[in-house]
């Protein structure tokens, strides 16, 4: 025997109250982030819409149809935003930080509202607010889906199974409001039957919530152990990557050129007479100088290159499927772009570089073959060096090196 309709959705009316007061608990616990803030807001505000829903379905209206939708259509818009910076391609902030989406949709709602006959309207709103938050569920799944390979963690599949619950509910909901009649408010009919199919787009409503709870707090705490990880493997004063990763990269680089047969290049940078700027104008001015030079290297190389800071002035480039002719066109932008950096006003003039480039040679042994190409970079740029400096070089194959003639004699007397 089935309970009456208030009796059947009084623990559903619990149940989204209590995650009502978790998710503001969650948003305004010690410590949290911006994306807590988000995230946390957004199922506060879901549990909200989940809670005027269960009100609809006892006593539907116009105002209560409203109310839902907008806080749902709300709540799906600002999960869209903490999973995407531009989720929506109309979605612009208002002048007070509203998408427009939300605040023309909270209007198209008064409108309907305000207009007809209640009962038509409310069939109308339903339908609209159904068909509006499923398509948001939907652009978040597809966003997530997107987003596999790169967060492939146990929170990130969490998020995936909330938005496809909520998908799945809204779906559900605009089958049952279309199915029903529509001179009957919405949602009466369900309301009056009180079963288990009439309380499923809820309790996916629930799911939805609860495991968009736990998944996006997995989520951030996953984002905030990555973010860790590759700091800890970044220089901090120049933001490249510090030495013990240049050599993971490098024997990762090494053993898949070898497999594939593929060129490999080194470029071994180094700032001339740094010396001179540490003691003339400072060492702070000789970290900005630093931090410009690595700008410079991270703005002249490609996507594919790994870029390093391997210590001191000495910096280090790794090329894969890059052969010395393609490195020297490279090594020389790198050293064009440097030029232009002005040093203190204390010293004057601009600054330079000198460049070691070598090719890597077939090797089974991928650290071996990285100390080799090391070495040989290493040795071209010290014969730049005492070639004069403010210039390129490449080792040849049988480890002796050419130098390329640099741009102007006003450059190297300009680097110091």
């Amino acid at each position: 025997m089935l309970p009456d309709s208030g009796t059947a959705y009084l623990p559903l009316l619990a149940l989204f109250a209590s995650t009502l007061g978790l998710s503001l608990g969650l948003r305004r616990r010690p410590g949290h982030s911006t994306g807590d803030r988000g995230w946390a807001g957004a199922h506060a505000l879901a549990s909200l819409g989940g809670m005027v829903m269960v009100i609809c379905a006892l006593t539907p209206s116009v105002l209560t149809i409203v109310a839902a939708h907008a806080l749902g259509l709300a709540a799906q818009l600002r999960l869209l935003k903490t999973l995407s910076p531009s989720p929506l391609r109309w979605a612009k902030p208002a002048r007070r930080g509203l998408p427009v989406g939300a605040v023309a949709a909270v209007l198209l709602f008064a409108v309907l509202a305000v207009s007809g006959e209640p009962a038509g309207a409310g069939h109308l709103l339903a339908v609209l607010g159904h068909s509006a938050t499923a398509a948001l569920a939907w652009r978040a799944l597809w966003l997530l889906t997107g987003e596999r390979r790169a967060r492939a963690g146990f929170g990130h599949s969490l998020v995936a199974v909330a938005s496809c619950a909520q998908l799945c509910a809204q779906c559900l909901f605009l089958a049952m409001t279309l199915a029903a009649d529509s001179s009957l408010p919405p949602y009466a009919s369900a309301a009056d039957a009180a079963g288990l199919l009439a309380q499923a787009p809820l309790l996916l409503m629930l799911i939805a919530l609860l495991s968009g709870m736990v998944g996006h707090a997995l989520l951030c705490a996953e984002r905030l152990v990555a973010e860790q990880v590759a700091r800890a493997r970044l220089d901090p004063l120049t933001g490249l990557l510090h030495r013990g990763a240049l050599e993971d990269a490098a024997l990762s680089l090494a053993a898949r050129a070898a497999d594939d047969a593929t060129p490999f290049c080194c470029l071994v940078i180094d700032v001339d007479r740094f010396k001179r700027i540490n003691d003339g104008a400072g060492h702070l001015a000789g970290d900005a100088v630093l931090r410009r030079v690595a700008d410079a290297v991270r703005r002249a190389s490609r996507t594919t290159d790994v870029a390093a800071r391997f210590g001191g002035e000495e910096f280090c480039l790794l090329c894969p499927r890059t052969t010395a002719e393609e490195a020297q066109v490279l090594a020389e932008r790198i050293r064009a772009r440097i030029a232009s950096i002005a040093l203190p006003a204390e010293l004057g003039g601009h600054a330079s570089v000198s460049i070691g480039i070598a090719q890597a040679r077939p090797h089974r042994d991928a650290r071996q073959a990285w100390e080799q190409l090391f070495a040989q970079a290493d040795r071209a740029l010290y014969r730049a060096k005492r070639d004069g400096r403010n210039r390129v070089v490449s080792a040849c194959a049988d480890d002796t090196a050419t130098s390329a003639e640099p741009w102007s004699a006003a450059c190297i007397a300009a680097g110091g």
